[in-house]
């Protein structure tokens, strides 16, 4: 039970909750009508029957508990109604979040969960509550990023995925109870602007301009074995390399955590098999790694050895250095294998590739156009052959040249079926044969005596 309680001298007003110790701890409302007060009594009445009978308040009672001010919500707390709230800054949280993730993830994924936590850090402050954070203010977050930070939209979109991360959390463990990141759109789609392919021509040139044997290789994996750089190549072996089958084993640190996709078998590409071979034969004994020097290098430090071999071979640099390499080998597979096949190959999905990778080649153009013209070729040869098969004559009537017979006018009066039909007409009972006056037949003239 409780009750409503009003200070004559100064209005204020207090609700007294019987406990199951019969105590009646108070929770002062301050000033206030009669009317919120009883509204407050009977959401206070719902939590502590709740309380009493171990079940969950009225889904009412949770909304407005989620809207009152922090200070009702901490006196409510008090009497032991309610939980008290965690109210952890955002500086807090993810210095935590960080702490309990890291060992978990890919060093990459690690790297960029940092680079989210400090862009959130730049735009809302480490002392902002968590509970704090609106719906509002994720849409903020998301302008922020865009014009602020003039972050490229997949890239702001990867952030803000990374903020829903978090507060998905951050309700699990009780600290918040709404994601304000829910309406701030994540996925990230194809985007057609920086898709580039890299012709085998404009790949030679590229791979003829690399310093060392082992940069070759890594453009020969990246180019013509579809890899992911540099986490692939980094965890390659040489058992992985099946010399006399002509196989290639790729380990896939990125969907390892997927049975069954710990790895996949593609062709020893001639390309590829020309670049192994080289560092093969410079490779030191009992060497493990193929590329032993990416186990302390990053992606970032592969791309500048590779912008100055573009530069020296005379091409413009294309977007997505590494990316566009491996899309363009998908494409160029996907014109001659089967889409599961090629798939199988590239360690993705069929849906993921048209989405991210399969590209519109100038090849496809005009292999259609050439085809067109085959096919008019073909047409026409066929035509001269039926011709002069059955013969034709351009002075010949239209008709007879589309295939109908010329006869002429007589001739077709003198073949014309009678009305009588081809049965002779025979007397039947007492009918004898009479003279009739036939209707004139629309294509006829003259009588027919029957």
């Amino acid at each position: 039970m409780a009750s409503i309680s009003t200070n004559k001298q100064n209005g204020h007003r207090t609700i007294y909750v019987t406990g199951p110790d019969k105590r009646r701890p108070p929770i002062r409302l301050g000033k206030c009508s009669k009317k919120q007060a009883t509204v407050v009594l009977g959401f206070v009445e719902d939590l502590n029957r709740a309380k009493r009978t171990n079940s969950s308040p009225a889904d009412k009672t949770l909304a407005w508990l989620k809207d009152i001010d922090p200070v009702l919500y901490e006196r409510i707390a008090a009497v032991g109604l309610v939980e008290p709230r965690n109210d952890q800054t955002l500086g807090e949280f993810l210095d935590e979040y960080l702490a309990i993730r890291e060992p978990s993830v890919k060093p990459f994924t690690y790297s960029r969960m940092k680079q989210s936590k400090r862009h959130a850090l730049a735009h809302f402050g480490a002392e902002k509550p968590l509970r704090s954070i609106t719906d509002a203010d994720a849409q903020a977050y998301r302008a922020f990023l865009l014009n602020d930070q003039a972050l490229a939209e997949a890239t702001s979109r990867k952030h803000c995925g990374d903020a829903r991360m978090w507060f998905n959390y951050a309700i699990k463990t009780g600290l918040v109870d709404h994601n304000p990141f829910m309406c701030v759109p994540v996925s990230v789609g194809g985007n057609k602007k920086r898709q580039a392919f890299i012709s085998d021509e404009y790949a030679q040139k590229v791979l003829a301009e690399l310093p060392t044997a082992e940069l070759r290789l890594i453009f020969a994996l990246a180019r013509w074995g579809g890899l992911r750089i540099p986490s692939e190549p980094r965890e390659l072996v040489w058992s992985d390399v099946g010399w006399d089958r002509r196989r290639l084993r790729v380990p896939s640190p990125k969907t390892e955590h997927h049975t069954g996709h710990e790895c996949r078998t593609i062709p020893l590409f001639p390309e590829i098999e020309q670049a192994l071979r080289e560092v093969f034969e410079k490779a030191e004994d009992g060497s493990v790694h193929v590329l032993p020097f990416l186990q302390e290098r990053s992606g970032a430090s592969l791309r500048k050895p590779m912008l100055a071999a573009i530069q020296r071979a005379g091409l413009k640099v294309w977007p997505r250095l590494f990316h566009n390499l491996r899309a363009s080998r998908q494409t160029e597979l996907a014109a001659v294998r089967p889409a599961h096949v090629v798939s199988a190959w590239m360690g993705n999905t069929e849906q993921v590739a048209e989405r991210h990778y399969l590209q519109v080649r100038d090849e496809d153009y005009e292999a259609v156009l050439n085809e067109e013209v085959v096919r008019k070729a073909v047409r026409a040869m066929a035509t001269d052959h039926a011709h002069a098969r059955h013969g034709y004559n351009e002075k010949a009537p239209s008709d007879a040249r589309e295939g109908h017979c010329a006869v002429s006018p007589a001739k077709r009066e003198t073949n014309k079926v009678p009305v009588t039909g081809f049965e002779p007409v025979l007397p039947c009972g007492n009918c004898h044969l009479k003279t009739a006056r036939l209707p004139v037949p629309p294509h006829g003239r003259g009588d027919w005596v029957v």
